[in-house]
């Protein structure tokens, strides 16, 4: 998928976030005027990983109207490791949890 790390960093960096089909096309294209076909073909890749990323339940869609949605990163995601969600996965700055050492 082409634009599946874009799509995830986004929605990833942000769980619980509601984000538009535009703005995260607005997001892969870094703001830039792109021509109606690229911006078209832009957004069948997204929805493509949008659909996946549905599929295996790490990404919600909220529809508001008819024709419009909004996607979020699923927030349950991030508390479903156990007691000690904030020791193990929770960790800042890319840091690796740290190891307990019993004994002498």
């Amino acid at each position: 998928m082409k634009y599946a790390t874009e799509v995830i960093n986004l929605l990833a960096a942000y769980p619980g976030r509601e984000f538009r089909m535009a703005q995260i096309i607005r997001h892969i294209t870094k703001g830039r005027d792109v021509s109606p076909t690229q911006r078209n073909a832009v957004r069948i890749g997204v929805f493509r990983v949008l659909d996946h990323l549905r599929g295996s339940g790490q990404v919600e869609q909220r529809k508001g109207a008819t024709t419009s949605a909004t996607y979020l990163w699923n927030p349950k995601l991030l508390h479903e490791v156990g007691e000690n969600c904030n020791v193990n996965c929770h960790n800042t700055g890319g840091t690796v949890a740290p190891t307990v050492f019993v004994g002498t």
